[in-house]
């Protein structure tokens, strides 16, 4: 299998190719049936197999299930046992199949807005994948492990690196692979913020000379001051764990460095952490 990110008309493109040992016509009905969908695809499904047909997704309530905010979505294109293009909320899913020797080449192009969010995208649909053999082959296959996998495409795709803003500000965004309350308890340790208390040693870089905290909501945001502005650390739920905003404003961008050091001392830590813990 191979995985391409691209910036694509301003949205972000992820490509991703599977051989399978099988031919066209039965991996078409494996990615149009909703019979078959179910034993592999991450939503229930159903769909109006016609151009223009609309088309649903359901995720079982399950504590872990990721949280559907556009579960419907359009046929754009069709054209058995070849072609089938749909949208899913703002993504657009487009599936191909190519005749191969010994079987077909599986094509999956997602168009979606949520660039820190690709490794995620890329590491379920990989599962998928694995998933979508299984079922064509009638035995198991053994399940890769999501965060390691996730933190791989992380590397991969340079989504562990910030950026500076215009006004001199610097600003992370990360996909993490725990919630963001395990998140919390990984960057505060043993200490409680509070506003006018210093901030956990967690929640600051190298060379910070970190003022007071001035926000605190466990576990969503804590905001403290520097000589020359802010710094602010949020989370929120994301797919697959929490995700991480830090924002740190004024003059900051000799920071960026020591910012991704932290932020990726966090991520490690998180994968050593027992998710039920």
């Amino acid at each position: 299998m191979t995985e391409t990110l691209s910036t694509e008309n301003g949205r972000t493109v992820l490509r991703m190719r599977r051989e399978l040992r099988h031919p066209v016509e039965r991996v078409w009905r494996a990615i149009t049936e909703p019979g078959e969908l179910r034993g592999w695809f991450p939503a229930a499904v159903e769909v109006d197999l016609r151009l223009d047909g609309p088309i649903t997704f359901t995720f079982e309530e399950e504590p872990d299930a990721p949280v559907d905010e556009h579960g419907s979505g359009v046929i754009r294109a069709y054209d058995p046992p070849r072609l089938l293009e749909y949208t899913w909320g703002d993504e657009v899913l487009r599936w191909e199949l190519v005749p191969a020797a010994g079987g077909c080449t599986l094509h999956l192009t997602a168009t979606f807005d949520d660039r820190p969010g690709a490794a995620s995208f890329t590491s379920g649909w990989a599962l998928c994948f694995d998933a979508l053999e299984g079922l064509l082959s009638g035995s198991a296959v053994p399940q890769k492990d999501y965060a390691p996998l996730h933190e791989h495409f992380v590397k991969v795709y340079g989504l562990d690196r910030g950026v500076v803003q215009d006004d001199g500000g610097v600003r992370f965004e990360r996909q993490l692979v725990r919630p963001k309350e395990l998140v919390w308890q990984s960057l505060a340790g043993a200490s409680t913020p509070s506003a006018g208390s210093p901030p956990p040693a967690g929640f600051v870089a190298k060379g910070i000379d970190a003022g007071p905290v001035t926000d605190v909501v466990e576990p969503e945001r804590l905001t403290y001051t520097w000589p020359h502005g802010e710094v602010t650390w949020s989370l929120r739920d994301g797919n697959g764990g929490a995700r991480l905003v830090l924002a740190q404003t004024g003059p900051a961008a000799d920071y960026l460095d020591a910012w991704r050091e932290l932020i990726e001392s966090l991520a490690a830590d998180l994968l050593t952490r027992d998710v039920q813990a």
